[in-house]
């Protein structure tokens, strides 16, 4: 049925009335069992010392998640598990203990990569006379950005000089076309690169000017490698620029490299190893070669034309160890069933990370703060401590809608749980999740803020948030993809599903061991947790389904515009406030 333009105005006008005008005396004593006092309880065994920061795979870890359960089992939330065992099977028959504190555990395993000290280069000229072979030092002559899940690898293969590994630039400028303008295949081949782009001395050329990532970013150089089929990237310091020698150019990113990476066993990658190599490295290559790295640049400089080629005469042999440990972990998930027959079989999943960065091992802002505890009490010890309020709330209320309550592990190594949960096992159909809500840090800085992220994405979600605040009057604000795709509800957006992320702000505490529970301001949390009640109830209760719709560029810009203004008007009103009440 297709409706003119006044009739579907009309119609909506009185549907977002209906919606989002429901009267909190009708979920009263739901609403009023969101406390401060239950909070800071909460709050304070999981920001506590005796949990040593909860970091994933962790026995503390594991004691958080219990705790959580507990919860779950005590407001009466029901595990999603499909396969019952014969022991819980005979429980339910007796109708004892009818869920025990297991059954709310999403159980999976992550795996933990570090790269070792067992790396090898070489390189091998093959001349009719016989064989050459130079070899060098790891973290010597080369590092390695291990990025990426791979397993033990060994390399042996042609190289291929790629000038500044761009395929698309300005004046369709191509590094991987020859000094004839055709194409120079690296399939299967070690491709070697400069670090930088072409004309970077000069700051009014059209490359310096323009802002391509792909210019100045190896991970971009490396997505075009391999989408070409090359095996490894191989990026050296250009001769044309002064910079440091290569042992201190690279000590930080030496260091950074070092630090463990964690993935899910079946994630994919299409990344191929970058190895940043010293100039002793290009030098060995390009003097066998006969060819002058330093005359090639300035070439492409003056040119703007690519001047790729294969290396006669030389294969490289690259060995990758990686020491790999396999962590067992879980989120913790209940569900509220909904009370209407229809509305029940759509969900909304309420999530908030439980994990932390524990001791300081991976993820500390300081690394001077390695081996001392990190509490995260806002990070993110508030929005578990929400989370557990909210579970009890709809309890005692339930709405017409199921809710789905995920506390999720790993979300500091990587977002794992909330990415096991979304790409690999999701316990109920995704395309009958109808929104997501996740809480995140949300017991800090100035009482009136609170930032949104996800309202690029659904306007639905922005607006529905926004009545809901008629009640709590936080300034709304809204930021860029620091607030999208930076916690859990990242990959429910990238499966389309309309999704918020409440966020209070980032503070000096962020990851150190000062993030500690007498910092949070325990009424902020309390509105925060109301907040989340109301949007979410409003939400369930209805027959209204948020549209995931992205927002232009410009829509975007002018948000942000928007809330960027507000908050300096904010800060200034204070700021005159303040001096009003010292005079």
């Amino acid at each position: 049925m297709k409706l003119s333009i006044r009739a579907s105005t009309f119609i909506l006008v009185i549907f977002s009335a209906g919606l989002f005008t429901q009267d909190i005396s009708k979920f009263q004593s739901a609403y009023y069992s969101i406390k401060k006092d239950e909070l800071y309880s909460n709050l304070k065994f999981l920001a506590s010392d005796s949990l040593k920061g909860r970091a994933t795979g962790t026995e503390e870890n594991n004691l958080a998640a219990k705790f959580i359960a507990e919860k779950f089992q005590k407001y009466g939330l029901i595990p999603l598990i499909d396969d019952l065992n014969s022991t819980r099977k005979s429980r339910l028959k007796s109708n004892e203990n009818l869920y025990s504190i297991d059954d709310y555990f999403q159980r999976f395993n992550i795996i933990k990569s570090k790269i070792s000290s067992r790396n090898y280069l070489d390189l091998k000229f093959e001349y009719p006379s016989g064989e050459k072979i130079i070899s060098f030092n790891y973290k010597d002559d080369f590092i390695v950005q291990a990025n990426s899940n791979f397993n033990n690898l060994s390399i042996y293969a042609p190289v291929v000089f790629a000038g500044y590994g761009i395929n698309k630039g300005e004046k369709n400028y191509n590094d991987y076309l020859n000094d004839k303008g055709e194409k120079v295949d690296v399939k299967g081949k070690i491709v070697l690169i400069v670090d930088g782009f072409p004309q970077e001395r000069n700051s009014e050329s059209e490359f310096s000017k323009s802002k391509n990532a792909l210019y100045r970013n190896p991970l971009r150089k490396m997505e075009v490698a391999s989408e070409l089929g090359a095996m490894a990237l191989i990026v050296v310091s250009s001769p044309l620029k002064n910079e440091q020698p290569f042992n201190i150019k690279t000590q930080t990113r030496s260091k950074a490299f070092e630090k463990p990476n964690f993935y899910l066993p079946t994630q994919s990658t299409k990344s191929i190893p970058i190895i940043f190599v010293s100039e002793n490295v290009a030098y060995q290559i390009f003097n066998e070669a006969d060819k002058s790295l330093n005359e090639i640049l300035e070439s492409i400089d003056k040119k703007l034309t690519g001047n790729a080629f294969e290396f006669p005469d030389l294969k490289m042999r690259i060995e990758l160890n990686f020491d790999r440990e396999i962590i067992s972990i879980q989120n913790v998930v209940g569900m509220i069933e909904g009370s209407d027959e229809l509305l029940k079989d759509e969900f909304i999943v309420i999530g908030a990370h439980y994990d932390h960065v524990g001791l300081g091992y991976y993820g500390a802002m300081n690394s001077s703060d390695t081996g001392k505890i990190h509490n995260g009490a806002d990070d993110n010890a508030s929005g578990t401590s929400a989370l557990i309020e909210l579970a009890e709330a709809f309890s005692i209320e339930k709405p017409k809608r199921s809710l789905i309550f995920i506390a999720f592990s790993g979300e500091e190594n990587g977002l794992l749980g909330s990415k096991f949960y979304v790409y690999y096992q999701p316990l109920k159909p995704l395309d009958k999740t109808i929104a997501m809500f996740n809480f995140d840090m949300i017991g800090r800085n100035e009482p009136e803020l609170l930032w949104i992220g996800g309202a690029f994405y659904s306007d639905d979600i922005k607006k529905l948030i926004e009545k809901s605040n008629d009640s709590t009057k936080f300034e709304m604000l809204y930021n860029t993809g620091l607030l999208n795709f930076a916690s859990d509800q990242a990959p429910f957006l990238r499966k389309n599903i309309p999704s918020a992320f409440f966020f209070t702000g980032l503070h000096d505490d962020y990851h150190t061991p000062e993030d500690d529970y007498n910092k949070i301001n325990f009424d902020k949390l309390e509105r925060v947790t109301k907040l989340g009640f109301l949007t979410i109830s409003n939400l369930a209760n209805s027959n209204f389904k948020p549209v995931f719709k992205e927002l232009s560029i410009d829509e975007r810009k002018a948000l942000v515009e928007q809330s960027l203004q507000r908050l300096k008007k904010f800060r200034t009103t204070k700021i005159q406030e303040g001096a009003t009440e010292e005079q």
